[in-house]
């Protein structure tokens, strides 16, 4: 065995590091389209996810105080039968090496036996003790340089290695579920502050006090105008966020700072909602921008607002809103978002590697029996024994065209030879003759700038879509749309079919389509989806041409 062979994984740990990627992308997408007020039950499920792989007993995601003395869990998953960890129990006394590592050295603890532990860990081999723990694998959390959470994996029936490779992933899937939760603390801190300003809006001083406070228990940036004085009030985490400096703070001179700061393509549409908002209605925006920071560079920041009182005519007289810096959760979506675009990449790249030994092997070695059997036909002693040689040959060949159909599936390599329109117009004819759906197709012609990377997008689209139609909808017919549209191309599949209500749709067609929306999300394109019980299903997808993706 050459020295390289040596060191390629086995097929049985790339499948492992496959599965644990997957359960990355699964859980950023689960994340990303989360309501706020859902996302720690989500968490929760995450780390059932995570100890289930792993094969652990106990997977929790711990909180670190300020002072790195106190270390409580925070959230956790238990294999069943196992007692749960109190939430008010101090467990940093219990483990003073482990703590050491991780909050002063900042490294991994990876223990895979007790036996591991280094002589000084006398408090880590009463603690394992009592817990009861065998083997432990634990990675510190950094939020803002300073570690405020670990994710924690033990084990209590078994030993477990812990692979080199999982570790660094590990820490990025913590660092998404601790991102999550402070999402969903930035919204509960705003609805508290939206609570205290409406209890005390009877003057602008009680109102400047209230909202003051219930920034500062949020941990966010506050700002509130007033338009008919010309002034506007901002605490100094305001300030702080987008470094506005002392002599920009009085009348509307901060708002006029933070205006010349504001990333020129983000500008426009950031005034467009502020002059919907001020005209209104709506009350209320949500929006996000990059932010041209005096010594920081360019930041992201998450912008709230809200209309408190209007004139007569209905014109914003006060408003207020909160802002928070998100530079670092943009990085993590844009490396996760890097991470799913590449692991999607491996996907058809390793499909289109099978799909090709399929067709260039095994449908040739079956083809090759065919013949034989065939000869073994011609040449049998009696008619039983050609009936019988028939019989092999023709399962031969059934077997040959299923194989060359999963190859198909697999990578058509019709679309790389003769592109989407015309992969589209033999997926469509192919559906049509295995399903008995007929498939009404309206399919224009491709600009010059559409990318393969958006060509692969829209035709695993459109094959999720139809295999939906074929198992769920109850369609006798469907239609697939192609047309240029907005800079980019527009796909639709739509069916007359069953429908089905958009919250409550089963697990498999949910994972359908959030594989669906990461796929179009990771070429800046967007997906629609519209049903109802007996009103049919569309699914729209958009895709720009290659000089608007990435």
């Amino acid at each position: 065995m050459s020295r390289v062979e040596a060191q390629r994984p086995s097929g049985e740990q790339l499948r492992s590091r496959l599965e644990f990627e997957t359960l990355i992308v699964d859980t950023s997408a689960s994340l990303f389209a989360t309501p706020p007020e859902q996302l720690h039950r989500a968490v929760e499920h995450a780390l059932e996810r995570l100890r289930i792989f792993f094969r652990a007993d106990r997977c929790a995601l711990l909180s670190v105080s300020d002072d790195q003395q106190v270390v409580n869990v925070r959230l956790a998953s238990y294999t069943e039968g196992l007692l749960s960890v109190p939430p008010d129990l101090n467990i940093a006394p219990m483990f003073p090496w482990s703590k050491h590592r991780l909050l002063v050295e900042r490294i991994p603890v990876r223990v895979s036996r007790i036996g591991d532990l280094p002589p000084d860990a006398h408090g880590e081999r009463e603690g394992w003790t009592q817990l009861p723990i065998r083997s432990a694998l634990t990675l510190p959390i950094a939020t803002g340089g300073v570690i405020r959470h670990l994710i924690a994996l033990n084990t209590v029936h078994q030993e477990r290695e812990w692979p080199d490779g999982f570790v660094t992933r590990l820490r990025v899937l913590g660092e998404m579920l601790v991102g999550a939760l402070d999402r969903q603390a930035m919204f509960d801190g705003l609805r508290e502050a939206e609570e205290r300003v409406a209890l005390t809006a009877n003057t602008l001083r009680a109102s400047e006090a209230r909202l003051a406070s219930a920034a500062e228990l949020a941990g966010l940036g506050f700002y509130e105008g007033n338009f008919a004085e010309g002034v506007m009030y901002v605490d100094d985490r305001f300030c702080a966020i987008f470094g506005i400096p002392p002599d920009r703070r009085q009348g509307l001179q901060a708002q006029m700072f933070f205006f010349e700061q504001v990333h020129p393509d983000d500008l426009p549409r950031m005034l467009d909602l502020r002059e919907q908002l001020h005209a209104g209605p709506p009350d209320r925006v949500s929006f996000q921008y990059r932010y041209a920071h005096p010594s920081r560079g360019e930041m992201w920041i998450q912008h709230e607002a809200r209309v408190a009182r209007r004139d007569t005519t209905g014109r914003a007289v006060i408003t207020f809103g909160v802002v928070r810096d998100i530079t670092e959760r943009k990085r993590a979506e844009e490396e996760l978002r890097d991470l799913s675009r590449r692991l999607i990449r491996a996907h058809e790249e390793e499909r289109a590697l099978i799909a090709r030994e399929l067709h260039d092997d095994v449908t040739q070695r079956l083809a090759v029996l065919a013949i034989d059997a065939g000869r073994a036909e011609l040449a049998a002693a009696d008619e039983a024994q050609a009936r019988m040689m028939q019989a092999i040959r023709q399962e031969l060949v059934r077997v040959s065209e299923d194989v060359h159909s999963l190859a198909y599936h697999l990578h058509p390599s019709v679309l790389t030879e003769l592109g989407l329109v015309e992969a589209l117009r033999a997926e469509c004819e192919r559906r049509a003759r295995q399903s008995r759906i007929e498939i009404v197709m309206e399919l224009d012609q491709l600009p010059r700038g559409l990318g393969k990377d958006a060509a692969l997008c829209l035709f695993r689209v459109a094959q999720e879509a139809l295999t939906n139609v074929v198992r769920h909808a109850g369609s006798a017919a469907a239609r697939v749309t192609l047309r240029q549209m907005s800079g980019g191309l527009l796909l639709a599949v739509r069916d007359d079919g069953a429908g089905f209500d958009m919250e409550r749709m089963g697990e498999g067609r949910r994972l359908g389509l959030a594989s669906m929306r990461e796929r179009v999300q990771l070429v800046n394109g967007t997906l629609d989806i519209e049903s109802a019980p007996g009103r049919g299903t569309t699914v729209v997808a958009w895709v720009p041409t290659e000089g608007r993706s990435s």
